[in-house]
């Protein structure tokens, strides 16, 4: 069969990549969309819901409404009467709580999902990163960050950390901007300093990434409400020379905005000994750092790290995998650090954070009974690490992980509403005895019936509500395929 087009217009292939799409969103099209999941000025009532609030002063209710006005929560309580002209979702059956936090993923590498199957760390830098981020144009760029915005909304993520290497310039960035705009999410974007070619001038090509990024803060990113904010990101003093990386930090600490770097992994060939301990010498250990993966500092240095207000992100599957080492998430938390979680690229893994939080839970229990059983032959009666811990990582504590705490995280009066429900009477999570562990361990991104971002539903009766979702992931297909034939010439 070839790939020509059929009677109604739509060909082999775009049948194809229309079902890729529908599969990425947990096997559900896009819903029309509502005309009012759009107009943040008419309040939203979730009514008759059990809410996990991950609020302690708000506490969990077994039947409880949310009430929702201009993009904010304004009452949680067991009844809640609804004002004029009111949406009202039917909480019953559902699990209402605060929609998650991914605190690092590479989102442009949506593009290339599932090209890291059987990648080593070496393969995916080879491979990813030589072959596919450095071709990205700011059009690939603006469509695979808002694909990858929609996947995340569609498992039940509000906010993502995108660590972009690929805004190598400011139209780069500008098509990030946009890209994630489009999906309305909530979103850091971390602007990469760009690679500088051989013979270059070094300082006046970061001089205009600084110029530019000072100008989103000052107008476009301070005209979103708040719903895009911008950090800085680079390789980092573990890929590269100590000094020319201390330079970097500073020179971009100018900006005013956090910095993201990887560090401690025993993979990174350039890894340095006790290097928090460096950068807290050069006086770049603070709170607007954050450090990504970081499994394999000194223990000290977590309490260093701690005692300064440095951020942590883990990303448990893709560390296991490559070689990262043992997830420092919890040795972090221990230590007093603000830690999220995150999928890290999406060339590999998939699906938004349950799953992550899962193995993250596995692991440390397996590694906690390894413990227990040398030194007494047995293992604690109670797990030391719970269901609604891991909650915590992937809500409060993600957003705490990311500075966003005040403004997410929790379904509190006066945050931002961010929230979601999952369904709790299908055939893969009734009955319901223990809320939290039925999301963590049961549910998965189809049992995610409603999205809200900051008021605005994005996903409904179990669909995107962006109308458009469809044809971005048909884009999408065709994109990769080309981009795949021009990395495989080289």
């Amino acid at each position: 069969m070839n790939d020509s087009s059929d009677a109604n217009g739509l060909g082999r292939r775009a049948v194809f990549a229309a079902a890729a799409g529908a599969a990425t969103l947990s096997g559900l099209p896009a819903a029309p969309r509502a005309q009012h999941a759009a107009d943040p000025a008419r309040p939203i009532l979730v009514r008759g819901a059990h809410v996990l609030s991950m609020d302690s002063q708000v506490g969990d209710m077994p039947l409880g409404d949310i009430l929702i006005e201009r993009g904010a929560i304004r009452a949680v309580a067991p009844n809640i009467e609804a004002p004029a002209g009111a949406t009202i979702i039917d909480g019953a059956g559902r699990i209402a709580m605060p929609g998650m936090v991914n605190g690092h993923i590479h989102l442009a590498q949506t593009m290339q999902r599932g090209l890291s199957t059987e990648h080593s760390f070496v393969g995916y830098f080879q491979t990813i990163v030589l072959r596919h981020s450095n071709r990205m144009t700011p059009a690939d760029v603006k469509l695979a960050d808002h694909a990858g915005a929609l996947e995340q909304i569609a498992a039940g993520v509000t906010a993502v950390m995108d660590w972009s290497r690929e805004t190598m310039s400011p139209a780069h960035a500008d098509a990030a901007i946009e890209g994630l705009d489009a999906a309305g999410i909530r979103a850091v974007l971390a602007y990469t300093a760009p690679p500088i070619p051989q013979g270059a001038d070094a300082a006046a090509i970061h001089g205009r990434m600084v110029d530019h990024a000072k100008a989103l803060k000052a107008g476009r990113l301070a005209a979103s409400d708040g719903l895009i904010q911008l950090w800085t990101c680079l390789q980092g003093p573990d890929f590269t020379p100590l000094e020319p990386a201390l330079v970097d930090m500073r020179r971009l600490a100018e900006i005013g905005v956090p910095i993201a770097i990887h560090t401690g992994a025993s993979i990174y060939a350039n890894r340095k000994p006790r290097l928090l301990a460096q950068l807290d010498a050069a006086g770049l250990l603070n709170d607007r750092l954050q450090i990504v993966h970081a499994n394999n500092h000194e223990d000290d240095e977590y309490k260093l790290a701690a005692d300064k207000g440095v951020m942590l992100a883990s990303t448990p599957e893709v560390e296991l995998r490559m070689g990262h080492g043992h997830p420092s998430m919890f040795k972090a938390l221990a230590a007093g650090m603000r830690v999220s979680v995150g999928t890290d690229i999406p060339s590999m893994v998939g699906g938004g954070l349950l799953p992550q939080l899962r193995v993250a839970m596995a692991v440390e229990l397996h590694r906690l009974n390894l413990l227990a059983i040398a030194a007494t032959r047995t293992v604690a009666q109670t797990p030391p690490v719970t269901a609604r811990q891991m909650l915590e990582f992937a809500t409060i504590g993600g957003a705490r992980g990311l500075g966003l705490d005040r403004v997410t995280g929790s379904i509190t009066p006066g945050k931002r509403a961010d929230i979601i429900l999952v369904r709790a009477d299908q055939p893969l999570t009734a009955p319901v005895s223990d809320p939290a562990g039925l999301v963590l361990l049961q549910a998965s991104a189809g049992d995610i019936e409603t999205v809200i971002v900051d008021g605005r539903i994005r996903k409904q009766g179990g669909r995107l509500a962006d109308a458009d979702a469809p044809a971005v992931f048909r884009r999408l297909q065709d994109r990769a395929e080309e981009m795949a034939a021009a990395a495989s010439r080289g």
